[in-house]
């Protein structure tokens, strides 16, 4: 708890959590909370202790029990596409440094010569229209702890451990994935299939340099095959396929493609290009929502890993000084990031400017405000706390 509350307050660091626990109505105000009346709040290096000792399937098996419980709820409406609940994956740097540190980090070799070491995660979160983005399912990527492996580890290796963690989690829910380009590929498309997924893949034309040329070609032979729109001074034109097969080492994959040409009215913004393959069958009447649905894979990048980047300090909590607690507490940040955009929606918050804005409303009120006795009754009657309306 004390560490889900250091990153949802946004403290900088350890240190500064204690020194915050020293105050007489923080002390209090956590006492009630946990239920336990102690002398002192629990130093963080007892938090990284237990962290270090703490088998970290136990810690993620709760985010997918969350997200459960929310769509059963139906509080994730916006997070579902064509029946789909969409839940887009990257990789994500937690800690990085020039210096070595440990036989496990990886390994990034530079242009320009230099090195640097460090370890990533690779993170699937469900991301909604609206902005939301829940962790579900985190992975290390994480080389083996002796410097004698063949190849060191990667995001794919560690999408192949993800997916049947994700199968195992989610076994009924329909599942489409939004994956960036590195995922367009045969392995990932037999994953999918293997597990009833659909996807949708960002594409670029160093992905698979022939199948790419093949796309357009058939475009050209398909000019029927055009949808446009304008919207808030935005044009856009979308063209699709939903035959394209692709042969690689004896499998056949048939694949849908989807292009977007966006131009802007305003001369400030530049025109831009898109391009997908999916699992789907796009359509005239589909096709701009498959494309707007691939085009959320962002969330994850923008709403999700650079703000904790930025507003938690994640990189400066997961040190590597022992990879089970790095991952064990970058568990914890994914927690704390879910509890707080949830409180965000909520109907005990009446309004507040950002997430960042929250967090220190939040902290201030537990370093100077006493939690009110009856809160804590034992007779209590049941609270509900609901979805806010938008």
């Amino acid at each position: 708890m004390l560490g889900i509350l250091m990153f949802c307050c946004r403290m900088p660091s350890r240190r500064r959590l204690r020194q915050i626990s020293h105050s007489q109505e923080f002390h209090e105000n956590w006492c009630s909370l946990s239920g336990a009346r102690t002398d002192a709040v629990a130093h963080p290096d007892t938090l990284m202790y237990l962290l270090k000792r703490l088998d970290n399937a136990e810690l993620g098996a709760v985010a997918p029990k969350i997200i459960k419980a929310l769509i059963r709820a139906k509080r994730l409406p916006k997070a579902f596409l064509d029946g789909h609940l969409m839940i887009a994956v990257d990789g994500v740097c937690t800690f990085s440094s020039h210096d070595y540190h440990c036989e496990q980090c990886l390994v990034m070799n530079h242009q320009d010569g230099s090195t640097s070491y460090l370890h990533s995660m690779l993170e699937a979160k469900v991301v909604c229209s609206d902005g939301v983005t829940l962790s579900i399912m985190s992975e290390p990527i994480i080389n083996p702890k002796t410097t004698t492996y063949d190849k060191q580890d990667c995001e794919l290796e560690a999408f192949k451990r993800l997916a049947p963690r994700l199968k195992a989690a989610l076994p009924r829910t329909k599942l489409l994935l939004l994956l960036d380009s590195l995922y367009a590929c045969a392995p990932v498309f037999e994953l999918c299939r293997e597990h009833r997924w659909q996807f949708i893949a960002t594409f670029k034309r160093g992905s698979i340099p022939t199948l790419f040329d093949e796309a357009m070609t058939l475009l050209s032979l398909h000019p029927h095959h055009v949808k446009t729109r304008t919207t808030d001074g935005v044009s856009q034109r979308w063209r699709w396929l939903d035959d394209l097969v692709y042969l690689s080492h004896g499998n056949q994959f048939t694949l849908g493609f989807i292009d977007c040409h966006e131009t802007h009215q305003s001369e400030t913004l530049d025109d831009k290009y898109f391009a997908w393959l999916t699992s789907f069958s796009p359509r005239k009447s589909t096709v701009d929502a498959y494309g707007t649905g691939g085009r959320l894979r962002w969330k994850i990048e923008n709403e999700g890993n650079n703000q904790q980047k930025n507003g938690y300090s994640m990189e400066h909590f997961c040190d590597c000084s022992d990879t089970n607690a790095l991952v064990g507490v970058f568990l914890l940040l994914q927690l704390a990031h879910t509890l707080m955009q949830l409180v965000a929606r909520s109907s005990i918050v009446e309004g507040f400017e950002t997430l960042e804005f929250l967090a220190y409303l939040l902290l201030e009120s537990l370093r100077n405000t006493r939690l009110p006795r009856y809160l804590f009754a034992p007779k209590l009657p049941p609270l509900q706390i609901r979805t806010a309306p938008p």
